[in-house]
């Protein structure tokens, strides 16, 4: 079978294997499974004959849902349009439809508390949906969760940057502003020093909640400030007294501490996943693109043709990855350290590369085609090869 949360989480390291075509027709699979009388609710999984997953789905009034997917689905098409520049991921009819149904029905059909955060009944029954992915939840069972919030503000991030639609783009910037006004001021909690996991009918619920706990880290919506430090610093020592039984749930680790700049934290976790030689399809896949992306910090940039750079390697360290498809264009670099990274083009028409060092500056170099280019911490630039 495979299943929407899994294709969320897979997806970058699938692209970085080679799997775009197995990526989007996963995704329009999913897409297009989501109608009104399932609630706008993509469905949870399927069998690779295109049925529904017996297992997870007995009816359109009964099968397994969580908030944070569809949303997560949303941002993974852009992301995905954004490393492949193949449009198939956004405008695809099944997919367009999807995008759109699922950031406005799908939120206006579940939004339990009235405040345009999408959620569920508070039944912890996942079968009849739930506002988290944390399938072990102990009650009180919360109405709106912190992973569903995290992933709905990112869905709407990612749509804001999109030019297909300036209308719908200005719209999801003006939502995911919102969002972050709300989360920013209602989901603190003072007295804990943490962003609370989610909230009852009662108000916000404290404590350590797994997904509705890193999730606020992973997907971006804590403001980089003392209070994302204090949170995760909470989340670190959650991990350390209550671990997740299940060894999926550490491959989000990774990635939610490299956003922050806690870099000898996510190496820890990284290397903790290594060490598990587990073959539960999530860490590989995902071991991939922490090495690849999250080590170097590797992205496509908001316009096409622009690629960021950013190493969070130790003091000595190196790190070389090539053939790495962005775009049109294929790429590789170096990283040594945080002191130095060549950058060259090896195929498409080049790429506007952005370097970003510790000390906050930005080095900006035009690569063509065939081009390596050395930049150094220091501001220096050399031309390795190709055009000066």
């Amino acid at each position: 079978m495979f299943y929407s949360r899994d294709l969320a989480h897979q997806m970058l390291g699938a692209h970085l294997l080679g799997l775009d075509a197995e990526n989007l027709s996963m995704l329009r699979h999913f897409a297009g499974s989501a109608n009104g009388a399932r609630g706008w609710y993509s469905l949870w999984a399927f069998d690779f004959d295109g049925t529904p997953a017996a297992i997870d789905y007995h009816s359109d009034d009964d099968f397994v849902r969580e908030i944070p997917a569809p949303f997560e689905l949303v941002e993974k098409a852009v992301e995905q349009y954004r490393w492949t520049a193949d449009d198939r991921f956004l405008l695809a009819p099944e997919i367009a439809a999807f995008v759109r149904n699922t950031m406005t029905s799908f939120v206006d059909a579940h939004d339990p508390l009235g405040t345009g955060v999408a959620g569920e009944g508070g039944s912890g029954d996942i079968f009849r949906g739930t506002a988290t992915y944390n399938e072990g939840e102990q009650p009180p069972h919360l109405l709106v969760a912190a992973d569903g919030i995290a992933s709905q503000w990112a869905a709407h991030l990612a749509l804001g940057s999109i030019t297909f639609d300036e209308e719908f783009a200005a719209w999801n910037r003006a939502r995911a502003e919102q969002l972050d006004e709300h989360f920013s001021t209602l989901w603190w909690l003072p007295g804990d020093q943490h962003y609370t996991a989610g909230f009852t009918a009662d108000g916000p619920i404290g404590g350590f909640r797994l997904e509705s706990t890193w999730f606020p880290a992973l997907k971006g919506i804590m403001r980089d400030d003392r209070r994302s430090a204090a949170h995760l610093g909470f989340l670190r020592a959650g991990l350390a007294a209550t671990p997740p039984s299940n060894i999926e749930a550490f491959t989000y680790l990774p990635e939610a501490f490299f956003r922050y700049g806690w870099d000898d934290e996510a190496l820890r976790w990284m290397r903790y996943l290594a060490g598990s030689r587990a073959d539960y399809p999530e860490v590989p896949f995902t071991h991939v693109a922490h090495v690849a992306v999250g080590l170097t910090g590797l992205e496509p940039g908001a316009q096409e043709g622009v690629v960021h750079t950013r190493s969070h390697l130790p003091a000595g360290e190196w790190i070389e990855v090539g053939g790495v498809p962005v775009g049109g264009s294929v790429v590789g670099l170096r990283h040594e350290g945080r002191e130095a990274t060549e950058f060259q083009v090896t195929g498409g028409p080049g790429m506007t590369w952005t370097s970003t060092w510790d000390d906050g500056h930005v080095t900006t170099v035009d690569v063509p085609n065939g081009s390596r280019v050395r930049a150094g911490a220091d501001g220096s630039v050399v031309v390795l090869r190709g055009q000066r």
